[in-house]
């Protein structure tokens, strides 16, 4: 009995000192090998919080900045320890802006209730859309006919405000409104306030039991070049997704995910790709029509609250900074054009527009003749992308409408501009030769109509070259009379004329006069207008770039290029390219070169013997140039106003073309008033030509 005993109790041990040697072991590995999981897996909940990439910049053809961006200090609200409590909230909201406030500082205000120089509630004017939010059953729950103050009193009841002045009310207000419409969740910290000094930040932090939840962080933020004027409305801005563009991106992240042969890393990267609701997009411009570079891919921050209230931050996947968009643009010559359209139109226009009710306006554009490459787009009234968000309700209720892009969206009677493409057409059919002559009298009849010449002009005998240098108006009626409309408009559509350009931003299309555009109206078509049409009026409306790139293929001896804006884009590291534009051909006119230098001697006469000598006779290279001008009758304030505006369509060097530049003015008087801008722009391109190959501009980045 005594030895089964002893075996009883020696199993005994032996078990105890496995169950003893196997619980080591496990300690082992919970303390040192397996801790950084079990840390982890102490939290007690966790939560992903996606983080946005720099945005890429925008750079000129050398690599000079355009768009760029400017690290700043935000303000954000943490919801993992923001307070949850009416009293506790308001009062931490409170103790923000009044620190705001006191430091010169702003902070994000969108509520659309402001109050009146009496003191009373009103809504904001131009803020249509978030005066119907505001209304919501998301929001007050109120009827359309409730005033700002039902609104705001709504506001104060549902987030208990009565103990605060109407003011701060109203601003703490503005701050739990804005957090409720950007859906303030932990997936979503709701930005308080931007761009705030290192001092506030400091406040903040060193007084962090007064703001709880309250967290800084570093974003970046769009900066300009200058003034933030050069190439403002090519450029384009970036501002808050809206509502409709959300549902759009929307669908087009779940039709891509739909794909049934998508990889994980396919699915993972649409994801880093898809919007959120307090994301910021390309409005319009390059930022818009170059938002899929431009954006990059967001990361993903997984925060984790632990059992002793620990947060704690990991990084699962690193955010990927948007491609770096060079331009065609010279930002040098950008700068040449806006300054010099902007003289010459206060020059030419101010005092007689001002005086007639017209608002003074241009445009000018530059290409490459032998690319299509966009060179600098000038708009005149102009207008800061530095100050674009603070200035929008002024400009938008400026007459002049400085936001609206003249050089791709305006468009206009071209006047003696058409002559050129009119005279290669009469070339081309074998209607007239370069030794033709037509015999003006100052006045031209045809069936019962009498027609004038320009500034009532006898010019005589003249050739089709000389008739480009006078601009006279009897020798290309003579031309449309025999031409006919269709074959006018034949020539003119093989030069683009009335047509989009495929140009990478929003432009006009511009109307070509003739039989088809009068049926869509559903009227008919007179003789006489097809003589108008031959001098540039009747319906013919086209944009500046247009009528540059109609100029630029006479230029280069007949091929039409697609205008480009975007030159290459590459990584943000600039150790890859995604993309580079070649030069892309529109259409091959195939007119002879017989025609086309036949044309380009006339406007050689224009700029160097005609109206045009004084401005561009002496310069480098010689050039070539046709200037038109177009009266217009306007109706301002109830009254009938007159204008006439001038046009000027030019080239250079004459012998091997280079460029092409069209300038614009609206109420300018003649078109030679137009020849100074060219002139300028001009001077600036001949002085870079000899030492171009020699000297590398500054931050030219070279492949």
């Amino acid at each position: 009995m005594n030895r089964t005993v002893n075996k009883r109790v020696l199993v005994l041990f032996l078990l105890f000192g496995i169950f003893f040697a196997a619980f080591l072991l496990q300690l082992y590995f919970i303390q040192l090998v397996n801790a950084d999981s079990y840390r982890t897996d102490s939290a007690v909940s966790s939560f992903s919080v996606k983080i946005d990439a720099p945005r890429g910049e925008i750079l000129d053809k050398s690599g000079n900045a355009l768009v760029f961006n400017e690290q700043v200090l935000t303000i954000e609200f943490n919801a993992l320890s923001f307070p949850d409590e009416d009293e506790e909230i308001n009062t931490v909201i409170h103790r923000l802006i009044g620190k705001l406030t006191e430091n010169g500082e702003e902070w994000v205000d969108t509520l659309p209730i402001i109050f009146d120089e009496n003191g009373n509630p009103i809504y904001k004017e131009d803020e249509v859309a978030a005066v119907k939010y505001l209304k919501s059953k998301e929001m007050c729950a109120v009827n359309d006919y409730a005033t700002a103050k039902d609104c705001l009193d709504v506001l104060i009841e549902k987030y208990a405000l009565e103990s605060f002045s109407v003011q701060d009310a109203r601003n703490i207000a503005s701050v739990r409104y804005n957090m409720h419409k950007m859906y303030f969740s932990v997936s979503y910290p709701y930005t308080f306030a931007q761009d705030v000094s290192v001092t506030t930040v400091a406040i903040i932090k060193e007084n962090s039991a007064l703001y709880p939840g309250v967290d800084s962080s570093v974003s970046s933020e769009r900066k300009y070049s200058g003034d933030g004027t050069a190439a403002s409305h090519i450029l384009g801005v970036v501002g808050a997704i809206s509502a409709e563009e959300y549902e759009a991106e929307k669908k087009k992240t779940d039709e891509a995910l739909s794909d049934k042969n998508i990889t994980p890393e396919g699915k993972l990267a649409i994801e880093n790709k898809a919007y959120g609701l307090n994301d910021k997009i390309g409005k319009n411009g390059i930022e818009s029509s170059m938002e899929s570079f431009l954006r990059g891919s967001s990361g993903i921050k997984t925060l984790s609250v632990t059992s002793a209230d620990e947060i704690l931050e990991s990084y699962s996947l690193i955010p990927k900074a948007g491609e770096t968009v060079f331009l065609t643009v010279d930002l040098d010559l950008q700068e040449i054009a806006d300054k010099s359209l902007m003289n010459q139109i206060m020059a030419v226009t101010e005092e007689e527009a001002l005086a007639s009710g017209l608002t003074p306006a241009g445009a000018v554009v530059v290409q490459d003749v032998n690319t299509g490459a966009v060179l600098a787009v000038s708009s005149y009234p102009n207008f800061s992308l530095s100050t674009y968000f603070e200035d929008y309700n002024t400009l938008a209720a400026d007459p002049g409408k400085p936001l609206w892009n003249r050089a791709v969206q305006s468009t206009y009677s071209p006047g003696s501009t058409m002559k050129p493409v009119i005279a290669i057409a009469a070339l081309e059919e074998g209607i007239i030769d370069a030794s033709s002559t037509i015999y003006c009298t100052g006045q031209y009849e045809y069936i019962d109509q009498v027609f004038a010449c320009f500034n009532k002009t006898a010019h005589g005998l003249i050739t089709v070259e000389q008739a480009l240098q006078h601009s006279c108006n009897i020798y290309f009626f003579e031309l449309a009379r025999q031409l006919g409309i269709d074959k006018m408009n034949t020539y003119s559509s093989l030069f683009g004329l009335g047509q989009k350009t495929g140009i990478e931003i929003s432009e006009s299309a511009g109307i070509l006069a003739g039989l088809a555009y009068r049926d869509s109206l559903g009227l008919g078509w007179k003789a006489g207008e097809t003589l108008l049409a031959a001098i540039g009026q009747s319906d013919n409306s086209f944009t500046p770039l247009q009528l540059n790139n109609y100029c630029a293929t006479i230029a280069n001896g007949g091929t039409r290029y697609v205008p480009y804006l975007i030159e290459k884009v590459v990584s943000a590291d600039y150790n890859s390219i995604s993309f580079t534009h070649s030069p892309e051909i529109a259409v091959e006119t195939n007119v002879s070169k017989s025609t086309l230098d036949t044309v380009k001697r006339g406007m050689y006469l224009v700029a160097n013997e005609g109206s045009c000598k004084p401005y561009l006779g002496s310069l480098k290279y010689d050039v070539a140039c046709k200037t038109g001008t177009a009266e217009k009758t306007l109706v301002v304030d109830d009254r009938i106003v007159e204008g006439t505006d001038g046009f000027l369509i030019a080239f250079g060097p004459y012998e091997d073309p280079e460029i092409a530049i069209t300038v614009v003015i609206e109420n300018a008087g003649s078109g030679s008033s137009t020849a100074q801008v060219a002139a300028d722009i001009f001077q600036y391109y001949f002085s870079t030509l000899d030492t171009a190959a020699e000297i590398k501009p500054d931050n030219t980045v070279i492949w």
